[in-house]
Order: C-alpha cells, then structure tokens, then sequence
C-alpha cells in the first residue's frame, strides 16, 4: 500500500534522499543525521511490536523535547499507533490523567519523571503502566540505551522490513493532543495523519521550504503549532533545531541562538517575540538567513509587530489563525512596514486553500458580507473528535439548514 500517506513516511523518504543530512539538531549543538533517525525509530518500533503495541493502540511521551523525543514520536508512528505528548514540566498528576484517560498501552517517559508518574497511577488506578525510561543525555543514545537489552544488540541501521506488517491508513489516528482543561479535565483532540498531511502540505506549498532550511522548534510538542515544527523540515530533508522550554521563554539567550543556528523559518506565540523585541538586542544580531517569522495562538500587539518589522525588515511575516481542532484555518501575510497610525491588530485573513469556510449566524445561515457570525471550518484538516467524548464532539460539528 505504497499510496497511503503517512506521516512517518516524511522521515523514511527524507532518510533515503538525504541520509548524511541533520535532520535535527538540539541547543546543545548535539544533533542527529536523517539515517540514524531514522534508524533509531526502526528500533523503537521494532520493540513497541514486541511488546504487544498493535496498530491503533495509544503511546503516551513523557520526555522533555530532545533528539530523542523527536525518534520516539516516529517510533509510535512506524509502529501503527498514535503518540500522546503531554507537558513534562506539568504536574504528574494531570499527565497520569492524561494517559489514562486515552488508555495508553506504554509510555515513552524520562527518568526524572518515571517514579512520579507510576506512584500517581498505582495511586489512582491500582495497577502498573509499562514504561520505557530514558535517561540523559537525550540525543538519541538515551532511547538506544533504552532499547539496547530489548531489541537485539545497539545497531541504529535501517531495518528493511520496518513497519511490513503494520496495517497502514492515513485516517487512523497520528497523535492525540490534550487542550489545556481550563475549565474542567483536559481533552483530547484527535488527529489523523490525513488531518496533518493536508496542513504539511498546505505549508509547503504556502513556504516553499528547501533541504537548506533551519526550522525553529520553540513550541513544545503538545501544542499543536509542533505540527509545523516537526514535519515540514523533515519533508523537505532541513534541519530541525529544538529549543527547550527555559531557553524559549529567555530572551536574552533565545537571540544569539536564532543567530548562531542561522535559522531561516521562525514560528512562535507573538508574546516570545515581543520578549526578543524588547530583550534580545536584535539590532546587534546577525538574523540575515531568516526569510520567514510565522506566529500564532493569540493577538500580535500592533506597537511590537511595528517594532519588530523595523528591526528585522527582510523575512516575510504571517499570523496564522486556528484551533488545535483544524491547526491553521487562516492565514494573514504581514507586508510592508506597520504604519505608525496603526493601532488595530492585523486580521486572521483569508481560510487555507485546503479548506473551506462559512461564517453563519445563530441558525446557521449564511451572514451578508461585513456581518459578523460564526467562522465553521470544513476540510481534511478538521479533527476527528475528542477522545471518548462523543457529545462533546456532537456539540462542536455544525449541521447546516438547506438554504432556498
């Protein structure tokens, strides 16, 4: 079934088209070529089969973001069944809930995690979750440590007979990403690889990225925007260059790394660069290589984006608009300079040509152009519901009238 996309399969062709490239690099400098990834996930998958993961079973990740984090998500992938992220610096409370509440068959975790996690779910459930724990450093020899007494020796090669008997579709379910629970338990939105593709895809053709790339990697991977993060440079054999939490929220250390890195595509919360704006001393950087500032997840303050744009006049900027339930729905290009008498943010802009859109009123029918109502999104990229919560799902799906 060589026609079926798959996420993992981003990595796999990268791997055989490009495999002496770095395919991800930690802030560290440690970094990972696309055949020893590639490699590493084999192995990964090799083993969850082995220990009774079948396709459609749930993985929970518990490991800080790191090279081998990265292997452990397309490890879950190759093995048929969809990965479940949660915050490591989130309490273990609220991520055993998580886990659990997806019926995950393993967990992924990292050892400063591991006794927390099982006393929390001992303590809930009365039983004991199977874990596979990393110890650091995680540049992938924590995984291949990990492995190394499971899986039949240390070799990270390529296994030529991966994933053969895995039954492959693009509508099963890629990940399951939790909101934040805000206002009750946290929920899990589920995606398909068909869901993600259709976004990777839209974002290729929208960036064009190439192979010379550098993609930041700011945003953790429970938060949708790691979609973009995580599979377009790999599409496209670039490199993905992982920044850790402490060092996102740091501005002063964040502005030489995007210097040094020489990264090129950019994609944050508008407040990470409103912090490099006011403390990263971007005017002393050399931010030449990047073309693209990509942003997301709430309103760009008008006064910073200006300022922004005055520092850094070359990349094209986007806000990109959208709920984890359909990732980006729209998009706005930015250009040109912010005109001083501007104090209105920048609109959501137009619906991505992967999808179609309606904006209708309490009974569901069309506004008049200029009329507010009612964005409903239609398209491949919309979610498959929320785990285990059918009227929940029932609720957020909008049935149209017939209009005369």
């Amino acid at each position: 079934m060589s026609d079926v996309r798959r996420l993992e399969r981003l990595l796999d062709d990268a791997a055989e088209k490009h495999p002496d490239r770095i395919a991800v690099e930690d802030e560290s400098g440690r970094a990972i070529s696309y055949r020893d990834l590639a490699g590493l996930s084999d192995r990964l998958q090799r083993h969850l089969q082995g220990i009774g993961v079948v396709p459609r079973d749930r993985v929970g990740i518990y490991v800080s973001k790191s090279i081998d984090a990265v292997a452990a998500i397309f490890g879950v992938l190759k093995a048929g069944a969809a990965y479940v992220p949660v915050d490591a610096t989130a309490p273990a409370s609220r991520n055993a809930y998580i886990l659990r509440d997806c019926g995950v068959k393993t967990a992924i975790v990292e050892h400063p995690f591991a006794d927390s996690l099982r006393a929390e779910w001992s303590a809930e459930w009365g039983a004991e979750l199977p874990l596979i724990e990393l110890s650091a450093p995680l540049d992938g020899s924590g995984l291949n440590r990990a492995l190394g007494n499971r899986s039949g020796g240390g070799d990270v090669g390529r296994d030529s007979n991966a994933g053969r008997d895995v039954v492959r579709s693009s509508d099963e379910t890629a990940y399951i990403l939790y909101t934040s629970g805000s206002t009750g338990n946290p929920k899990g939105v589920v995606l398909s690889h068909e869901n993600a593709l259709s976004f990777v895809d839209w974002c290729s053709d929208t960036f064009e990225p190439t192979r010379e790339d550098r993609f930041s990697s700011h945003a953790p991977f429970h938060f949708d925007l790691s979609i973009l993060d995580i599979y377009v440079p790999l599409k496209h054999g670039a490199t993905l260059v992982l920044i850790g939490s402490r060092l996102g929220k740091d501005p002063v250390r964040l502005a030489p790394l995007i210097s040094e890195r020489r990264i090129t595509c950019w994609y944050s919360t508008p407040t990470v660069l409103s912090l490099l704006v006011q403390y990263g001393g971007l005017d002393q950087r050399n931010l030449s290589a990047l073309r693209l500032v990509l942003f997301a997840g709430e309103v760009f303050p008008v006064g910073r984006l200006r300022e922004l744009k005055k520092l850094l006049p070359t990349p094209c900027y986007f806000n990109l608009y959208g709920p984890t339930e359909t990732n980006v729905c729209t998009y706005y290009e930015v250009r040109g300079d912010v005109p001083e008498e501007r104090t209105e943010p920048y609109p959501i802009g137009k619906v991505c040509e992967h999808l179609q859109s309606r904006v209708v009123d309490e009974s569901g029918l069309d506004v008049s152009p200029g009329e507010e109502g009612k964005l409903c999104i239609q398209g491949r990229a919309v979610m498959r519901g929320y785990w285990d919560r059918p009227e929940q799902t029932e609720s957020v799906f909008q049935h149209f009238p017939i209009q005369e």
